[in-house]
């Protein structure tokens, strides 16, 4: 008796996996979803609003009904719950300038991953020129950061609720997050602890929108925006008895990480905590998928990289943490936590 022969439906989906990505995209730089939200729609009377041909959109919007993005009934869609909570701008749970960002960037660097495993670098220079800086490029354009942090909110909290309910943080007087995007750890952090103020350190150019973020939440009285660059070692405020990394080092090759975690440690007070938030390698490596994929994406990228847990608790020993204790987490981000003495 001969064993089964495996069918080869995994890597047919695979292979096609970026059909649902780029319908994804398209509708969202199409504006179908933005339209929907003002009510359901055929084809025909969509295509007219926006200017497309209607046999085209009518397949398009098959597809992404297909996917669960859009519903159908007789010949008119609407949005469906998830599209219609995360892709519609204005809604304040919109993600839609992550996908955007995506599309627009990183999407085309993809391409060009055979050439990244040859020569183990990024191929921001390869398709956008020499001089061509990714979060520069962001920064510049205030309307696409502001819904892209805000994205980033959103896909924060989750994790940000589940860190601050790992890491008792009650005997700890000042947060300061690192690199903090909209302060959703942050927010989190004093909301769960009274006695807890906040720091969020970030590029002058997020600051605004930050402080949007904190007003909005009701926490403007015990959290606070720094501006600075953390590769400046003496931007970073000392005031801090706790300090947080959430996805940070993994934007940097190794030797900048380093410097970033370093320069941590110095701002840190004495008696002090680092928390450490990653979403941390299998020690052998090959897994959480997730974290497999995202790693291939920052080497096309930044040029960063994913780590195990044991990489970290090196780097953080070599700076001179104690203590150190890793949590494993449901969510997407793992926690390492060291100690200053």
């Amino acid at each position: 008796m001969t064993d089964r022969q495996p069918n080869p439906d995994r890597i047919q989906q695979m292979m096609t996996g970026f059909w649902a990505a780029k319908a994804l995209f398209t509708g969202v730089e199409l504006g179908i979803f933005q339209e929907l939200a003002r009510g359901p729609a055929s084809a025909e009377v969509l295509a007219y609003r926006l200017k497309l041909h209607p046999r085209a959109l009518e397949r398009l919007m098959n597809a992404l009904t297909s996917l669960g993005l859009l519903s159908k009934d007789g010949n008119r869609f609407r949005n469906a719950p998830e599209a219609e909570s995360y892709l519609v701008e204005g809604k304040p749970t919109y993600i839609g300038g992550q996908v955007e960002h995506l599309a627009n960037l990183h999407w085309r660097l993809w391409q060009h991953l055979p050439d990244a495993i040859r020569e183990n670098t990024p191929r921001v220079k390869q398709v956008f020129g020499a001089g061509f800086d990714i979060f520069r490029a962001l920064y510049n354009d205030p309307q696409g950061l502001r819904a892209f942090v805000q994205g980033m909110h959103n896909l924060s909290l989750s994790a940000a609720e589940e860190l601050v309910q790992a890491f008792d943080l009650t005997p700890y007087h000042t947060l300061m997050d690192v690199g903090g995007g909209s302060g959703a750890l942050c927010i989190a952090a004093v909301k769960r602890y009274s006695n807890l103020k906040g720091i969020i350190f970030e590029l002058p150019g997020v600051t605004t929108i930050v402080q949007d973020f904190i007003e909005s939440q009701g926490v403007a009285d015990r959290v606070r925006v720094h501006a600075g660059d953390f590769f400046e070692k003496a931007s970073l405020p000392k005031e801090a008895d706790v300090i947080s990394l959430g996805w940070v080092l993994h934007d940097w090759p190794p030797h900048q990480g380093k410097a970033i975690l370093r320069a941590c440690y110095e701002a840190l007070k004495p008696g002090g905590a680092l928390m450490l938030c990653e979403k941390f390698l299998d020690e052998e490596k090959p897994g959480p998928a997730q974290s497999n994929l995202l790693d291939l994406h920052l080497l096309v990228s930044t040029g960063g990289e994913e780590h195990t847990a044991s990489e970290y608790k090196a780097w953080m020993e070599a700076v001179g943490f104690q203590g150190i204790a890793t949590h494993i987490m449901r969510g997407n981000r793992d926690l390492m936590v060291g100690h200053k003495r």
